[in-house]
């Protein structure tokens, strides 16, 4: 019996599903959803693609499809992953050798040390090559299945914000803004530091480009600051040219999600066009709240060092599984299922008759 019009329905559903999903993400680059799905379902028509044409009589195109992604996966593997560990721990030492030494600044760092010791755990974990029915084996199979599976999950998943992220750092400003809103992001001494200077001076730049006749300074005030961070920004930016009546400052925000909202009610109209600006490790996900609190906008993100992005990214990463914490704690809780079912088969498949 054929299986063609199988593959014929999975490429054609892929395809639709594909372009409907990616259709939505070039439209709005917030959607990170959209961008997921319309991933898997082009993974999907591919890999059915080359069914539907082994099927046929064609089997060059699902050995092709084959040969490459095995040479991603090998490359991936033995150059990626190496250089990868290196990049981090190399990283992860400058950033607590020029910035301050904080758990923030040393995620680089913790990273690069998980990538140098995961494989020696998945190795002391997998269990022996004879299967057996005592306890001990199955505790040991459930265990490196689980872990194998979490790594594989989050490793997706932090390969997918990366994507997404770089892909909307790339997209071009399509809205004219009613105003540019500037992110906080700490104060040294009272004073505005190089980072901070960083989104300013981004913020001005598009002030000016794009003819925004309002900037919001948004930031409150820390225990350890003098002053809110929103007063400090913009006693920065008039000190570099910018009419007084053009800065608003906004104070009284403690976090990323209330910088915007606090922000927009400074607006004429909550619902007019803003352009955001943030450092570029966090524009992404300011991306993605301004769209959770329904604002038109647009993030940009001024330039960070290099030294300081790999923990800069994994804070980031960090902070988005946080955003939609429930769907990842369902997604850990079926990975756990999934590992104690294939124990309980298993365990059925070996005991003794």
């Amino acid at each position: 019996m054929t299986l063609s019009w199988v593959w014929g329905i999975a490429l054609l559903l892929g395809v639709v599903a594909a372009g409907w999903g990616l259709g939505k993400y070039v439209r709005d680059g917030r959607r990170l959803g959209a961008f997921i799905l319309g991933m898997a379902a082009a993974l999907i028509a591919l890999v059915a693609g080359g069914f539907l044409a082994l099927e046929l009589g064609h089997s060059g195109v699902l050995l092709g499809t084959g040969v490459t992604v095995l040479v991603i996966l090998v490359a991936g593997n033995v150059l990626g992953y190496p250089v990868l560990t290196v990049f981090l721990l190399w990283s992860g030492v400058t950033v607590l050798r020029r910035e301050s030494r904080s758990l923030g600044n040393a995620l680089a760092l913790l990273g690069g040390v998980a990538l140098v010791v995961l494989p020696t755990t998945l190795r002391l974990l997998e269990p022996d090559g004879i299967v057996r029915d005592d306890v001990g084996y199955l505790i040991r199979y459930g265990l490196h299945l689980a872990v194998t599976l979490l790594v594989g999950y989050f490793g997706f998943c932090f390969a997918v914000f990366l994507v997404a992220s770089l892909l909307y750092r790339w997209r071009p400003v399509r809205l004219t803004p009613e105003a540019v809103i500037v992110l906080g992001a700490g104060l040294i001494d009272g004073r505005v530091p190089p980072l901070l200077a960083g989104r300013l001076d981004k913020g001005l730049e598009a002030q000016r480009r794009y003819e925004a006749p309002l900037l919001v300074t948004s930031g409150g005030q820390g225990p350890d600051e003098p002053v809110p961070e929103g007063q400090a920004m913009r006693d920065y930016l008039i000190g570099q040219g910018t009419e007084p009546d053009q800065v608003i400052p906004e104070t009284a925000s403690r976090n990323t999600a209330e910088n915007l909202e606090f922000s927009r009610a400074l607006v004429s109209d909550p619902q007019s066009p803003v352009l955001v600006v943030t450092s570029s490790y966090h524009a992404f996900r300011a991306a993605l709240l301004t769209r959770q609190l329904g604002m038109r906008a647009h993030v940009i993100g001024a330039k960070t060092a290099w030294y300081f992005l790999p923990s800069a990214v994994i804070r980031e990463f960090i902070g988005i599984l946080r955003d939609q914490l429930r769907f990842h704690i369902a997604a850990v809780v079926l990975i756990g299922a999934l590992s104690v079912a294939a124990v309980a088969f298993l365990s059925a498949v070996v005991a003794p008759q």
